[in-house]
């Protein structure tokens, strides 16, 4: 176990710095220009080149980037191009709401899920596994904005049941924080259940068949505490680290539905980076992301080699 984890971290810093290359790199060679973005359509090649060396982005990019990660390792994340502002307490401010956001998805998600995967398996290759199959294909195939447009459709315009966007943090407001966010986390939720749903429903069948499952059956066991107490326990152990590659996607996927719902996150703020070419603010919040993905997914990954001793044994072998 000690060496699983030894070699988990030896390879968790190397890839944050791969990643941040690459990030740069990619968010350097997009078209656009930022001196451009920032002083606006009219500005004269004289004002360019001078915002430009100002800010160094006239230097090569390995410099750019070396001196980039010098700050961001110190924990200073630049300045805004647009309003000059330090973009570090924005993201701290923003990054909650991207948390809050995500956890309420996934749990959704995993609502959906479970009980559908686990019942779907119960009754394999019977009209009712078919339904729950086809049903997570139509959530798969859903696009994440056109769930959020069609709930702002039906839950708040038609309905009235929910507001149609908007944040209040859940300090000042539980209540209407939840009420804001559910349609939000109801978009991302219902189109991640799908993965969920097929990786549950396989991980069942497959725990359904083996040995001391069909024991307990033969015995005259109740088969609700078969499924729920037994099956269920044991295939939550992988369907673990698969939903903690899902919560990555929906951590990481907030950029449109946080948009659409005027949800002042992360997501929002890359978009933001995007559109005003704003490096400082679109790495930086990237980056973030990227960081918090890997560092839930490495902590997954061992909680689930703890859960499950099998994948200590095979990893030590890799």
């Amino acid at each position: 176990m000690l060496r699983l984890i030894v070699v988990r971290l030896a390879w968790f810093v190397p890839t944050i710095l791969v990643t941040s290359m690459v990030l740069f790199l990619a968010v350097n060679v997009i078209p656009g220009s930022a001196a451009k973005a920032a002083l606006g359509i009219d500005a004269t090649p004289q004002a360019i080149a001078r915002f430009e060396h100002e800010l160094g982005l006239d230097r090569p990019l390995y410099v750019q980037y070396f001196e980039w990660l010098a700050k961001v390792l110190q924990g200073d994340f630049g300045t805004s191009f647009q309003n000059r502002v330090p973009v570090g307490p924005e993201i701290l401010a923003r990054l909650p709401v991207t948390l809050e956001l995500a956890l309420l998805a996934f749990l959704i998600a995993n609502l959906i899920a479970v009980p559908l995967g686990a019942f779907a398996a119960y009754h394999h290759q019977r009209p009712v596994d078919t339904v729950i199959s086809a049903i997570a294909t139509l959530f798969g195939a859903i696009p994440t904005f056109w769930m959020a447009t069609l709930l702002i459709l039906l839950l708040g315009m038609t309905l009235r049941w929910l507001p149609a966007g908007g944040y209040v943090p859940f300090a000042d407001n539980p209540a209407m924080n939840l009420r804001l966010l559910l349609m939000p986390a109801l978009s991302l939720g219902v189109v991640s259940s799908a993965l969920l749903l097929r990786i549950m429903r396989a991980e069942m069948i497959e725990v359904l068949s083996s040995d001391y499952i069909r024991t307990a059956f033969a015995k005259g066991a109740n088969p609700s505490i078969v499924i729920w107490k037994h099956a269920l326990r044991n295939s939550l152990i992988p369907f673990l680290t698969v939903g903690a590659v899902e919560f990555g996607w929906l951590f990481g996927g907030v950029v449109i539905i946080e948009d659409i719902f005027l949800l002042p996150g992360l997501g929002s703020l890359v978009l933001v980076g995007i559109i005003n070419r704003d490096y400082p603010v679109l790495l930086s919040s990237v980056l973030v992301i990227t960081v918090v993905v890997l560092t839930l997914n490495l902590v997954v990954d061992l909680l689930a080699a703890v859960l499950d001793p099998r994948q200590v044994y095979a990893r030590s072998e890799q």
